[in-house]
């Protein structure tokens, strides 16, 4: 029975004699929002605090707003240091597990926790296109990695096991004046893929290139693209030939094997292999870190194991990065979580222990740890960047004197972190993708040599033509 009180449009269809209800969507959508907000308002009078945001305008404040004000004083007021974009996007695509810059800049790849894949533009974060749907059931995307050899190319590692290669469209945009939405990456398009439990249209753009039956959790392509390494949940690292897609090494010893291996001569890992970071510059080297507290280097032509084990890194997820002969490690830890390793003296260099952090802080516990990839401020490496569950910022740190150059306080938890020059995306358990820049006075421009025309050139200021007068003095 319907009430008459109610309001409900009813059309009668005399043709038919038969009476057809029409109902009005805007009664139903303030129904529920009074409802949701009579919720909210429950919840804030019992607890104090309300986590989900339902009909809300901005993320509730989890932090002290004081600090973070302290915080933009000190490192964003009156510097080029400031936020970007701040890309909010739908809540069930997922959290941001990984994320990666193209070569040149212009895109960013961004995984979710839901399998979706998409490409953002590299400056305002917008999406330009989905390169791969919401998976049913959701298999996060925990690595991705871009493809030098191949044109328009990078391959994702996904918890079902598979490493999917993504093509990556070709669009042009202007770098100068960039869209502000893009008709292929429409957002009601990806909400009505999370309206239904069916499986969505399979995205032309993705398709399985390696497939196995653990979890793939971490993924490298060597420097002369030709292998690819895939770290596993089984504990267990394969070795691809690119061309042929056949497994050329697996790296792994049974479980029954360990209780005869004295463990400082055990070489493979025994935990999930949940990070790695192949070496841009030698072919044969890369690294892998572990659910059992070790970080191991590993190079190609060795078959038996690992070349050099360093004991004591607790890395949860991927959290390591190479450059030159060092290897950064961030470790899920409170004190003492980011390390730098010498892989020439095979010894850890240095323990980062921040000298300028504030007080407050519960711990470190790094879940993100880059170098920052600008090749005319950062090729020796003295800057890293860091994002955790303990900090809720993201920090920039000067790996020489142990000082935050930069902070820039995030909700959530950060996962991952990518950089270009001066750009810095990173992302989280937040639904929101953040791209900031950074730019340190204290650092220069690496100088390149300049060659003096002698038939022009006259001594300047800093070149004194000295008399015999004055050459005298100096010697009396």
């Amino acid at each position: 029975m319907l009430n008459a009180n109610s309001n409900i449009s009813i059309k009668f269809n005399h043709e038919k004699s038969c009476r057809r209800p029409l109902y009005n969507i805007d009664f139903f959508i303030k129904e529920y929002r009074h409802r949701i907000l009579n919720d909210v308002a429950s919840d804030e009078k019992s607890s104090g605090c309300y986590t989900n945001i339902c009909f809300s305008t901005k993320l509730p404040q989890i932090y002290n707003e004081k600090w973070v004000q302290e915080n933009k004083n000190m490192y964003l007021a009156n510097t080029p240091n400031e936020y970007l974009v701040e890309q909010y996007y739908l809540s069930q695509a997922g959290f941001i597990c990984c994320m990666i810059y193209t070569p040149d800049g212009e895109f960013i790849i961004v995984g979710h926790s839901s399998g979706m894949i998409q490409m953002r533009h590299g400056s305002t974060g917008t999406v330009l296109c989905t390169l791969r749907n919401i998976q049913y059931p959701p298999k996060p995307i925990y690595a991705l990695e871009y493809s030098l050899q191949e044109e328009r190319v990078c391959y994702a590692a996904c918890m079902d096991g598979a490493v999917y290669r993504i093509e990556i469209p070709n669009i042009n945009v202007s770098i100068e004046d960039p869209p502000e939405f893009c008709i292929r990456a429409d957002p009601a398009l990806e909400s009505m893929n999370t309206q239904f439990y069916g499986a969505p249209g399979i995205s032309s753009s993705s398709t399985p290139f390696i497939t196995q039956r653990y979890s793939a959790l971490s993924l490298g392509i060597t420097a002369d693209q030709a292998k690819m390494v895939v770290g596993y949940g089984d504990s267990s690292i394969k070795v691809y030939d690119m061309e042929t897609q056949e497994l050329d090494l697996t790296y792994k010893v049974q479980k029954l094997r360990l209780q005869f291996i004295p463990k400082k001569l055990q070489r493979m890992h025994t935990g999930q292999v949940c990070a790695l970071r192949c070496h841009d510059q030698k072919i044969y080297m890369f690294a892998s870190g572990a659910w059992d507290r070790t970080l191991r280097i590993w190079d190609i032509r060795c078959k038996i194991g690992c070349v050099m084990t360093f004991e004591g890194v607790d890395i949860c997820s991927d959290s390591i990065d190479l450059n030159r002969d060092h290897c950064l490690a961030g470790s899920w830890q409170p004190t003492e979580a980011l390390t730098v390793w010498d892989l020439v003296a095979k010894k850890k260099l240095n323990t980062i222990r921040v000298q300028n952090r504030r007080p407050d802080v519960d711990g470190e516990y790094i879940y993100a740890c880059r170098y920052w990839r600008s090749k005319e401020f950062n090729r020796k490496g003295k800057y890293a960047l860091i994002g955790g569950s303990g900090t809720s910022c993201l920090e920039v740190i000067n790996l020489h004197n142990r000082y935050i150059s930069c902070s820039y306080p995030v909700t959530g938890t950060i996962l991952a972190i990518a950089s270009h020059q001066e750009r810095i995306a990173f992302g989280g358990t937040a639904p929101v993708l953040n791209i900031v820049s950074f730019h340190d006075p204290k650092h220069e421009q690496y100088r390149t040599e300049t060659v003096v025309d002698g038939a022009t050139w006259t001594p300047g200021d800093e070149f004194k033509v000295y008399s015999a007068t004055d050459l005298e003095t100096f010697e009396n």
